[in-house]
């Protein structure tokens, strides 16, 4: 009497008594994790960009004002807060790094709704300078050939400690740099974390600073 054939069950591709397909699961798990660690350890890291800033500037009545009230673009906020600084005379002079190259100062008033007249006989709007190390070089350049021995550096929060290193680094040690910074939402120091922009714009920040680092490290 013949016995009768056993049928062989093949298990489908993925299931738990694949071979194959449970390395690959736990890879993908794994890898997943990785990037979520790496994740949470660069936000950990991004938020040095708030720490250890330099002083801010006491603007006030005993305030001294400074030779000229430097203003970097690209963030929004700066430039009226520097034009306010300006108009109140915390700096005898404007200078505005890094504007467009056809750019005027009425269009710049046009666009920030200035309300009242402003004396832009010594506001200089400069149109070369693309990033910060740029801007830096340019108001050195300014600063040498006026013999200009303190500013009044404005920026956003986020940007003041890699402003203030880079421009520490490139302007003469006998010109003082005094720092104001532009503070709104997202990217209060507490709070940063909890809104998709102050993530992206911190992190990125965090790394352009570790690059300016390395690059001015002589």
């Amino acid at each position: 009497m013949r016995r009768p054939k056993l049928l062989k069950f093949k298990a489908p591709r993925g299931d738990s008594t694949d071979p194959v397909g449970l390395p690959v699961l736990w890879w993908a798990v794994g890898f997943i994790s990785a990037l979520l660690v790496l994740l949470g350890v660069t936000l950990w890291m991004a938020q040095a960009v708030y720490q250890e800033l330099p002083p801010s500037a006491q603007l006030g009545d005993a305030y001294k004002p400074a030779d000229v009230v430097v203003v970097l673009t690209g963030g929004r906020g700066r430039i009226r807060k520097a034009l306010e600084l300006y108009e109140k005379g915390y700096g005898k002079m404007l200078y505005i790094s890094g504007t467009d190259r056809q750019v005027q100062m009425k269009e710049i008033l046009k666009e920030l709704r200035w309300v009242g007249p402003v004396d832009d006989s010594h506001i200089i709007l400069e149109n070369i300078s693309t990033n910060t190390l740029q801007n830096a070089y340019q108001v050195n350049r300014f600063v040498t050939e006026q013999g200009l021995k303190r500013i009044l550096l404005v920026t956003s929060i986020y940007h003041v400690r890699r402003a203030h290193y880079i421009f520490r680094k490139v302007l003469p040690r006998d010109v003082q740099i005094d720092v104001s910074w532009f503070e709104q939402a997202p990217f209060e120091a507490p709070v940063w974390w909890t809104h998709w922009n102050g993530i992206w714009v911190t992190m990125s920040e965090f790394f352009k600073f570790f690059y300016a680092y390395l690059r001015l490290l002589s």
